[in-house]
């Protein structure tokens, strides 16, 4: 096996088990996640998909297909996401993400916002909940969602829809405070925000001045939801107490794990 077929596997094999991660949720009893996959194509075609996922919800069978590019020194070309459409389409698969290690050639960027195909990046894995599954609305909060008993920020499409990407304030954005040591300042990378008011969370949004960002409610279906991320990938979450600004310019959050969330609000 050569070495770039050693990468690709090297992914694959990763890309397998953080979709596995996140399909274990109590939500999610029935589903099957596969390595080259192959699927028979309305052509009678044979097509192999690197990773695949089939999940049930509410008795309705839902099919992912995952395309992954380990890519060291390059961008991801077009024609791979030309390719990768015709295997959907072929398939009649609905739902289909490329993964890289690198990025994507503005062409590719063009084609996967046509067919339809989410493009991440091996970093985001760990940041997005739950990855597979944004058509499942029950489980990321939407516009119509009330803050009951939390608002957060997330990532959204250029017409509004949320990706589940949950937003992380940098230490220029936010003062973290340790739950070890109230007294002393910490970092906390990839935190999950929770603010108390919808007003507090916009203050902020306006702060970062980052456009495909928006407040949505969070209701306690979605906190279960987003304490299973923070448990599998270890992620802590950033609640801000305090509805104004500190003098410089930071808002204080303090630090809190999910079993401390789930236990306070009896989930």
């Amino acid at each position: 096996m050569s070495k770039s077929q050693e990468a690709g596997k090297e992914l694959e094999n990763y890309v397998e088990n953080v979709y596995s991660i996140l399909l274990q949720n109590e939500h999610l009893k029935t589903f099957y996640i596969k390595k080259n996959h192959k699927e028979i194509a309305k052509s009678g075609a044979q097509h192999e998909f690197d990773v695949f996922c089939e999940v049930e919800i509410a008795g309705v069978t839902h099919k992912v297909a995952i395309e992954c590019k380990n890519y060291k020194d390059r961008n991801v070309e077009k024609e791979k996401l030309d390719a990768f459409s015709k295997k959907l389409d072929g398939c009649n698969i609905k739902t289909g993400y490329m993964i890289t290690s690198n990025g994507y050639q503005e062409g590719a960027k063009l084609e996967a916002k046509f067919y339809g195909i989410e493009l991440i990046t091996t970093e985001d894995l760990p940041n997005i909940y739950p990855l597979t599954l944004t058509h499942a609305k029950w489980l990321l909060p939407d516009e119509n969602t009330h803050g009951d008993p939390f608002w957060t920020i997330m990532e959204v499409t250029e017409d509004g829809k949320n990706t589940g990407t949950c937003y992380s304030p940098n230490e220029k954005i936010a003062l973290y405070i340790s739950k070890y040591n109230p007294h002393r300042e910490t970092a906390l990378n990839g935190s999950i925000a929770l603010f108390l008011s919808k007003k507090s969370a916009e203050r902020v949004l306006k702060n970062i001045r980052e456009n495909g960002y928006a407040v949505f409610g969070v209701s306690r279906q979605h906190l279960i939801a987003l304490c299973d991320t923070a448990k599998n990938f270890n992620r802590p979450f950033a609640i801000a107490l305090k509805l104004g600004f500190e003098k410089d310019g930071r808002i204080l959050m303090f630090e809190h794990s999910y079993d401390q969330i789930l236990d306070n609000f009896g989930m």
